[in-house]
């Protein structure tokens, strides 16, 4: 592929990158890891984009080898603004993600590349939506002035502006997109984070590789996520990720998004998708997730019983403990649906406290404070209540949960023109996940899975309307 000839508005693009590299320097200091691997991603980012000169098409493919790793850097404030119920609690420190530097660095280049009249022309589009939406975090912010809040507004707008944007340009049409530039991405994503994944699993213990984000877990570590059954304890797979249920839901966003490639790939090129999704699927029993695996095994049914695929047999492993684990939680409440209960009736208090304006993003675990419900261990559960809905209306309050509600609908009801089984499936997972989780809302890269999701009921909606 040769490459094109520089324009202004690609001088000031590739201006933005070098800016970026110069800015980051200074945490070398905290983590040379860390730092080498961020700078790669830059890198990356922009020989991506001298290749295609498209900053839609960099972002998304970058985006699938930049989210599953869990880099972040903790903004220096006092200790007690971390604590709740004389507990220090990660969810209550503010950190600036890798993710949040890529969208960042998209928005930026966006603006250089299409100027201001392309975002007042998208903006337009949903403008109802997002004037409500903006106004209320501006009035709540303003009210609460707490640094953690306002953080977590920043970026949820931001990350719904970079979706909105990419809903509006993304080119999905023949012979602007090859499907294998963003096959290869998600492949490899998969197989780092599934052999990272069977590692910890068979060590029982993280890798150390705290450069890409990796957490420190092992089975005999408090706090660490574990299985204790007949055969002994087993380290779930965390990946890079916080937790085991998250990296359960990027194979279920991966396998979806290789669904996606499938359909619009031809020939040979349909092969990387296929394998990609047997991986997923394979990789996510070592999470143990039981929310994962269900919807794993009915997407697969209803995709079986449609002749989507062709009579596949897909083998599980590690049957015995897989049964065991599952059907654990049914024989009376195991501790982690007893701490989802107890969270959820938590909940029912905070929002009582906060039904108006809210607690304000992030800061659901601060309000808990004393009503925390304690682990069947007799130790304070820390966490936001396991259920996105609740956990928005406790954060947002009554209006900036319908407002908020109300935009998301008015995007997919602006750009989505048939209901097909693709976009049911993806509804049904985001929807059974939000039920039992919070990381769609709590973390960045549950963010980013979260809006991705709903983007690929947008773009197969188009691709149905174009790939004709």
């Amino acid at each position: 592929m040769k490459l094109k000839k520089l324009s202004k508005k690609d001088v000031l693009t590739i201006s933005l990158f070098l800016v970026v590299f110069l800015l980051t320097i200074p945490f070398a200091k905290e983590s040379i890891g860390r730092f080498l691997v961020i700078e790669t991603f830059v890198l990356l980012y922009l020989i991506i984009f001298l290749f295609y000169r498209s900053t839609f098409l960099s972002f998304v493919f970058l985006l699938f080898l930049v989210l599953p790793f869990n880099i972040t850097y903790q903004i220096p404030i006092p200790v007690e603004q971390s604590m709740s119920n004389g507990l220090i609690v990660n969810y209550l420190i503010p950190t600036i993600s890798v993710l949040d530097l890529v969208v960042g660095i998209f928005l930026t280049s966006v603006f250089l590349q299409e100027g201001l009249a392309f975002f007042k022309k998208v903006c337009g589009k949903y403008r109802l939506g997002l004037i409500i939406f903006f106004v209320f975090l501006l009035i709540q912010n303003v009210f609460l002035q707490n640094l953690l809040s306002i953080l977590n507004s920043v970026r949820l707008f931001s990350y719904l502006l970079a979706f909105i944007l990419i809903l509006e340009k993304f080119p999905i049409k023949k012979k602007v997109i090859s499907p294998t530039l963003f096959s290869v991405p998600i492949l490899f994503s998969v197989l780092v984070q599934g052999i990272i994944g069977l590692k910890q699993f068979v060590r029982g213990v993280s890798l150390g590789w705290n450069f890409l984000g990796e957490s420190q877990v092992s089975t005999t570590m408090l706090g660490s996520s574990f299985i204790s059954l007949n055969s002994g304890s087993f380290l779930r797979a965390y990946g890079t990720f916080p937790h085991p249920n998250v990296l359960g839901g990027f194979f279920l966003l991966t396998f979806f998004a290789s669904l996606f490639l499938f359909k619009i790939s031809k020939g040979k090129k349909k092969f990387i998708p296929i394998i990609t999704m047997i991986l997923s699927v394979g990789f996510s029993f070592l999470t143990f997730s039981r929310t994962v695996i269900v919807l794993f095994l009915l997407v697969l049914f209803v995709l079986l019983i449609k002749k989507i695929f062709v009579k596949k047999k897909i083998n599980s492993f590690l049957p015995t403990i897989l049964f065991e684990r599952f059907f654990q939680g049914f024989k009376e409440m195991d501790n982690s649906l007893v701490d989802r209960r107890n969270l959820i009736k938590s909940s029912y208090i905070v929002f009582k406290e906060n039904f108006l304006l809210g607690t304000g993003l992030g800061n659901f675990v601060r309000e808990m404070g004393i009503n925390a419900p304690k682990t069947v261990k007799g130790m304070s559960l820390m966490q936001p209540v396991h259920n996105v809905f609740l956990l928005l209306l406790c954060e947002f309050g009554v209006f900036g949960f319908l407002s908020f509600l109300f935009l998301i609908f008015d995007i997919l009801r602006k750009n989505i023109k048939r209901v097909t089984l693709f976009g049911v499936l993806i509804c049904l997972v985001v929807i059974s996940i939000s039920l039992v989780d919070h990381y769609f809302i709590s973390i960045p890269q549950g963010l980013i899975m979260f809006l991705t999701m709903f983007s690929l009921i947008v773009f197969e909606s188009k691709a149905r309307r174009l790939l004709k």
